[in-house]
C-alpha cells in the first residue's frame, strides 16, 4: 500500500511515454543548439548541485527534442550533453540504489527522474535515426544514432531490474525495432566508439543488443542489485561469444528466440508459439559462452565466482518446476537476515555472549558485500556537551560490533500468495518499506508460533514490484530442523577471530541430505577451520565445500576435525 503520489510515480515509471514528440521549426526564444553556445551553457552547469543541473538539462533536452533542426546539429548537441547526463544520473543512482523496497517518497522520485532523463536522451537519438534512415550517405551517423539510442534504453531496462520494478510497456518493442533497422541497413556489426561510458570503448549495435538480450535471460529479478550491474558490465565482453541469426539462415541454432516486431523480451524457443519460418524472429545461440565463462572462473581475479556460476545456468537449458503451486491466502511473519534469525531463535540466558566478546552484528552481516552505505554524525549535537555520554542508540558502531544485550528483532508481516513443497510466493502487506533483499536468509513464522522448531528457513530468490500485486518475493525453502550456533574462525584449534552467528542444518539421512552450516560470507571460506558452539558442545570442523554464497550468507558442508 503506497501513498497517492508514490502510486502516480510508479505508474509513470511503468507507463513511460516512449512516443517521439512532434517537432516544429525553432523560433527566436527556443533553446540555442549552436555548438559554441551549447558548450558554454554546459560548462556553466552547477553539477555539484544535482537537483538544479537535472532541472536545467531535462528542460533543455525536452526543448531540443521538440525542435526540427538539421541532423548534424542534433547529433552534436546530444554528444555534448553526454558527460553532463552521465554525471547527473550517476549522482541520482546513489540516492535510490541500495535503499529498502518498495521505493517511496524521494527515493522513488530520484528513480523516476533517472529513467526519464535516459528516455529523453534515447528519444533524441531515435529522432536522429528517424531523420537519417534511408539516406545512403548518412550511414555512419545512422549507426551512431541507433547505437546511442540502444545504450540509453538499456540503462532504463537495467535500472528497472535493479530496483525490481516492471520495465515500461513498449520498451522491448522500441529496442527490437532499433535493432531491426540496423540489421536491415547492414549496420549491426559496424564498430562504434561508445562515448556514453566513463572509458570510451569500441562496440557494435549487435553487441549492445545481445548484451540487452542476455541480461534479460539472466533472470535479473533473482539477482542482487550489485550482481545485476556486474552481469551487465561483463556482458559487453562476453556478448561476442553468442551468435544471433535470423530464422531461415544457415546454422540458425540456439535455445532462445526473439521476435523483432513484438514488445516481448527473449524467451526459450520451446515456449515461443511464433511461426518457426517467420523471418522477423531471431535465434540466440549461447553455447559458446559457457567455455568463456568457465575460463573466467579459473582466473584468480574473477569478479564474483558465485554470480558467474548462476549465469552459466541461466543461459543454459530451461529449468523445470519440481513442485506444483497451490494458491493460499494466509498471513505469515518474516524474520530477515542471519543475524536477526539467530537472535530470535537462541535462548538468551544460555547463549548470551560473555563480556568482552565482539559479535559482528547487523550491518556487516546484512550486507558483507558493502553494496550499501553506512553514515553517522561525528560532530557534537548543538546544545550537548562533548563530555556527556552518548545514548546507546547513538553509538555509530552499534551496527558493526555489539557485545551488549541484543535489541528487539524486527519481524515483518507478509501474505502467502501461493505455496509449493519447494517454497513460497509472498506479497508485502504493509505501507512501510521492507528489509527484504535477494539472497537474504529468512525464517517464516506462521500463526505467531515463536517456537524455532516449527519455523521454516528459506532464501529470498526473487523480488519484483508491480502496481497490481505490489512487492512480491519468491522464497526457496531450506532443510528443516535448523539450530542457532556460534562459530569462531580458527587455525590449528586456536580461535583466530570473533564469535559470529551461524545456523546448523542437521543431516537428513532418509533423503540423503548432508548437514551444513550457514555462516556470514566473511571471513569463512572453503578449506578453513571453524570452532562451532552448539549449546554446551564445542567442535572444530573443516569447511569442505561451499554450496552457495548469496552475498548475505554462505552455506558449507563440513567434516569434524
Amino acid at each position: 500500500v503506497l501513498v497517492v503520489e508514490d502510486l502516480k510515480r510508479l505508474d509513470d515509471l511503468q507507463d513511460m511515454n516512449l512516443e517521439l514528440p512532434q517537432r516544429k521549426k525553432p523560433g527566436k526564444f527556443n533553446f540555442n543548439t549552436n555548438p559554441a553556445a551549447l558548450t558554454k551553457w554546459l560548462n556553466e552547469l552547477p553539477l555539484i548541485n544535482t537537483g538544479k543541473s537535472l532541472e536545467l538539462i531535462d528542460g533543455a533536452l525536452q526543448q531540443i527534442n521538440a525542435l526540427s533542426i538539421p541532423a548534424q546539429n542534433r547529433q552534436q548537441a546530444l554528444e555534448l550533453f553526454t558527460p553532463a547526463v552521465r554525471c547527473v544520473t550517476d549522482a541520482l543512482k546513489k540516492k535510490f540504489l541500495g535503499k529498502q523496497l518498495p521505493l517511496k517518497d524521494n527515493n522513488l522520485l530520484y528513480a523516476t527522474q533517472t529513467l526519464e532523463l535516459c528516455n529523453k536522451m534515447a528519444a533524441g537519438y531515435r529522432i536522429l535515426a528517424e531523420d537519417l534512415n534511408g539516406i545512403a550517405t548518412e550511414q555512419p551517423q545512422l549507426t551512431i544514432a541507433l547505437h546511442r539510442a540502444l545504450r540509453y534504453l538499456s540503462e532504463i531496462l537495467l535500472t528497472s531490474y535493479r530496483i525490481y520494478i516492471q520495465y515500461p510497456a513498449g520498451l522491448w518493442k522500441t529496442i527490437n525495432t532499433l535493432y531491426a533497422v540496423a540489421d536491415t541497413n547492414k549496420l549491426a556489426q559496424q564498430p562504434v566508439t561508445d562515448s556514453t561510458l566513463k572509458e570510451a570503448l569500441p562496440s557494435t549495435i549487435e553487441t549492445i543488443y545481445k548484451q540487452i538480450l542476455l541480461l534479460s535471460l539472466a533472470c535479473p529479478y533473482r539477482l542482487r542489485q550489485g550482481e545485476t550491474r556486474l552481469a551487465y558490465n561483463i556482458l559487453i565482453n562476453w556478448a561476442g561469444a553468442s551468435e544471433l541469426h535470423r530464422v531461415g539462415e544457415k546454422d540458425a541454432h540456439g535455445l532462445f528466440s526473439i521476435n523483432l516486431q513484438s514488445d516481448n523480451p527473449p524467451s526459450y524457443r520451446v515456449l515461443d508459439n511464433a511461426d518457426t519460418t517467420d523471418t522477423d524472429t531471431c535465434i540466440l545461440d549461447t553455447k559458446n559462452m559457457a567455455g568463456q565463462i568457465r575460463e573466467s572462473l579459473t582466473h584468480d581475479n574473477a569478479s564474483d565466482i558465485n554470480t558467474l556460476q548462476r549465469l552459466i545456468l541461466a543461459w543454459g537449458e530451461m529449468p523445470k518446476r519440481q513442485f506444483a503451486r497451490h494458491s493460499q491466502h494466509a498471513p505469515v511473519k518474516l524474520v530477515i537476515g542471519l543475524n536477526a534469525i539467530h537472535r530470535l531463535a537462541l535462548d538468551p540466558t544460555r547463549e548470551k555472549p560473555e563480556n568482552g566478546d565482539n559479535i559482528r552484528d547487523k550491518h556487516y552481516l546484512q550486507d558483507p558485500t558493502f553494496e550499501s552505505t553506512t553514515s553517522f554524525r561525528t560532530e557534537t549535537p548543538y546544545g550537548q556537551s562533548s563530555k556527556q555520554p552518548a545514548a546507546p542508540d547513538a553509538n555509530p558502531f552499534k551496527g558493526a560490533y555489539a557485545s551488549d544485550k541484543p535489541g528487539s528483532v524486527h519481524i515483518e508481516s507478509w501474505k502467502i500468495a501461493d505455496i509449493s513443497a519447494g517454497g513460497y510466493c509472498l506479497l508485502w502487506d504493509s505501507d512501510e518499506v521492507s528489509c527484504a533483499k535477494v539472497g537474504e536468509l529468512v525464517a517464516l513464522i506462521e500463526q505467531d508460533d515463536i517456537d524455532p522448531d516449527k519455523w521454516q528457513l528459506g532464501t529470498i530468490r526473487r523480488m519484483k514490484f508491480t502496481e497490481q500485486r505490489g512487492l512480491e518475493l519468491g522464497v526457496q525453502l531450506l532443510s528443516p530442523g535448523a539450530r542457532a550456533i556460534w562459530a569462531h574462525p580458527s587455525k590449528e584449534g586456536v580461535n583466530t577471530g570473533d564469535k559470529m552467528q551461524g545456523i546448523l542444518l542437521p543431516e537428513i539421512r532418509a533423503i540423503k541430505i548432508e548437514a551444513s552450516l550457514l555462516l556470514p560470507s566473511l571471513p569463512f571460506r572453503t578449506g578453513s577451520m571453524a570452532t562451532v558452539e552448539d549449546g554446551d558442545q564445542k567442535n572444530t570442523v573443516s569447511l569442505t565445500r561451499q554450496l552457495e554464497n548469496t552475498g548475505s550468507f554462505s552455506q558449507y558442508h563440513f567434516t569434524a576435525v
